[in-house]
């Protein structure tokens, strides 16, 4: 077949598998690009079938056992699933979402039945693996479509890059190639009424799928609402009120100058490449708020997911940079004025009571502000006896309460704090080479009370 221009280089085929020409309908596993719109996978699922004359069904599996299951991260997915489900359902496309056991087993057993399977791109190792292994045992042809990025990750680079300067040179000379819209198909068989043979939840209320799941309850809902919608109402408050100032004011804690995105854009609930076109849309001026604004999602974010995929340690201490794995090694013994437990780490019980409101931050809402953050990893690598010891209790306590944790974008920031992406600065106590951060550089650049009380009014 044909591939169109908006999917170049977008497609991968996973195994050399033939279609099952008795195949009753092909099957869209949405298991990253939770939406509607701008989804180059929905769109080339719809494509395959109008070509080939069969249905299409849209599949969600939930599952409860995934490590840190909470209802803080299951009720921000579910509402953006459910939004997804309604507008696809809109479309005449079918829609189930299933409550599994067994993702893989569950995905190899509807294939039986399948034309073939589109699936997400995937970054991250536990679904890299998933996805290699039904690959490898399924009797139909697997498509990963790689959707969430405005340049897929294997154009934009062949190897780890060390450094955004690099990265942002090979980025922007691709960008006018790929940042162009995708155009919503119109399926030729309808399948929403169609009986799939699937043991549907029939459930359309995020809050009651989360009493049937098996989910650590204790971790409070973030007041942040899932959805396309509501990505979408962010983008419009992010573009008419903050763009404007967000070179000067987006590092300002005590300010709200951040576009909030990236709880959506973890989940897949909007795509960059919309957030893009909409900005240079409707705001005209190529000036420095926007070029620093495209910088953060487009470069880093995109350097994000360089470094996860071609850096088998990216959430492990092992995967730093070997100069600043060195250095730290060379002053582990060095006195440290405070050591703190995980338990007083995650409970904000420091003696630094801007550490305490940024971790308060966390645990109130799924979301730090990324400057503080930044500093709330430091700090951690300077309380804690061993900088390995540091770096897993910063993915912990990431992977359990930020809405959008277990991220290319979680993991690149952590290991940023530990020297990557950055280069060797002035040698000092503890940190060695390693970029240090200070309360009162905190002081110097913002109303850090503001912040402290900003927080405590949450």
């Amino acid at each position: 077949m044909e591939i169109k221009k908006e999917f170049e280089n977008r497609i991968k085929v996973l195994n050399n598998k033939s279609f099952n020409n008795n195949g009753k309908y092909i099957v869209y596993w949405m298991n990253h690009s939770h939406r509607a719109y701008f989804n180059h996978s929905l769109e080339f699922a719809i494509e395959l079938a109008n070509i080939y004359q069969k249905p299409l069904l849209v599949y969600f599996p939930i599952t409860d056992k995934y490590r840190f299951s909470n209802v803080r991260y299951y009720k921000f997915m579910l509402d953006g699933i459910l939004e997804a489900k309604k507008s696809i359902e809109e479309r005449g496309i079918k829609f189930i979402l299933e409550k599994v056991d067994d993702i893989k087993q569950k995905i190899l057993e509807i294939s039986k039945s399948s034309f073939a399977l589109i699936l997400d791109k995937a970054y991250l190792r536990y679904y890299r693996n998933l996805h290699k292994k039904i690959a490898d045992e399924i009797d139909i042809p697997v498509f990963e479509v790689e959707s969430d990025v405005c340049i897929p990750v294997k154009i934009a680079s062949d190897k780890q890059e060390f450094y955004a300067f690099n990265f942002r040179k090979k980025i922007y000379n691709l960008l006018d190639r790929f940042l162009i819209p995708i155009e919503p198909r119109i399926p030729k068989i309808l399948s929403v009424n169609l009986d799939f043979g699937i043991k549907e939840l029939t459930i359309n209320n995020s809050l009651e799928i989360l009493n049937t799941l098996n989910i650590d309850k204790n971790i409070s809902i973030s007041p942040f609402v899932g959805g396309y919608s509501n990505a979408k109402k962010y983008l419009e408050d992010f573009i008419n009120k903050k763009l404007y100032k967000y070179k000067e004011l987006r590092s300002h804690p005590e300010l709200d100058y951040q576009s909030n995105l990236s709880p959506y854009l973890h989940f897949g609930q909007i795509s960059p490449i919309e957030i893009v076109l909409e900005i240079l849309s409707k705001y005209k001026q190529r000036d420095d708020n926007l070029e620093s604004f495209l910088n953060e999602l487009i470069v880093w974010r995109e350097l994000a997911r360089n470094f996860c995929y071609y850096n088998p340690s990216y959430n492990q201490y092992e995967g730093i940079p070997e100069w600043a794995k060195q250095t730290l090694e060379e002053h582990k013994k060095d006195k440290r004025e405070y050591i703190y437990t995980l338990e007083e780490f995650e409970k904000a019980k420091t003696h630094d009571e801007y550490w305490n409101s940024a971790q308060l931050e966390l645990l109130k809402t799924g979301k730090m502000h990324n400057y503080m953050r930044m500093y709330w990893c430091k700090k951690i690598i300077e309380w804690t006896k061993d900088p390995k010891e540091a770096f897993d209790i910063a993915c912990y306590l990431n992977d359990k309460y930020e809405v959008d944790g277990r991220d290319p974008n979680g993991y690149a920031g952590i290991s940023w704090c530990f020297g990557t992406h950055d280069r060797p600065w002035k040698e000092r106590k503890i940190f060695g080479k390693i970029r240090y951060m200070s309360s009162s550089g905190l002081e110097s650049k913002f109303d850090m009370k503001k912040y402290v009380e900003k927080v405590r009014n949450l």
